[in-house]
């Protein structure tokens, strides 16, 4: 056992803190769409959602990029940084292959799902990156979905 995989699980409970707390106002879905037909949107629809926990069920941080991150990335504006989400182990946390999408079928659709007190009906988001290469968290940056992308 490594020390990385002795810290994992009090990564994982100590990022349930602040939702235990009431600061992490925003649930968070990865949602997967797959569709019957040959192309994106063609056939019948089948969506999967799989909430984007950390320990007790708790959602991970969930921030709006400010003005000047955005100018700096040339990002549109709305994007968010989900995260840090905690890696998989034994017990818990989020696999990688979950948020980079290397499962998902031709055509299938990958988006994060908010809802919350800046999104009360819910709101879509496209994963524009994620952050993978450090040993104790994910961070995902997602841009809001344009029309007809949903």
């Amino acid at each position: 056992m490594t020390l990385r995989d002795d810290i994992l699980p009090i990564a994982y409970e100590a990022r349930a803190i602040a939702g235990e707390l009431g600061f992490r106002p925003h649930s968070v879905w990865l949602v997967t769409k797959a569709y019957s037909g040959g192309h994106v949107g063609d056939g019948l629809e089948e969506a999967t959602e799989t909430p984007l926990t950390e320990a007790n069920g708790q959602p991970p941080k969930v921030r709006w990029l400010t003005d000047e991150e955005r100018a700096i990335g040339q990002i549109p504006d709305g994007a968010v940084e989900i995260g840090p989400i905690t890696p998989s182990f034994p017990g818990g946390g989020t696999d990688i292959a979950a948020l980079n999408g290397s499962g998902l079928a031709n055509g299938d659709v990958r988006l994060i799902k908010l809802v919350g007190p800046k999104a009360p009906n819910g709101a879509y988001y496209r994963i524009a990156g994620i952050q993978a290469h450090k040993a104790l968290r994910y961070v995902v940056r997602a841009v809001p979905v344009g029309a007809g992308e949903e």
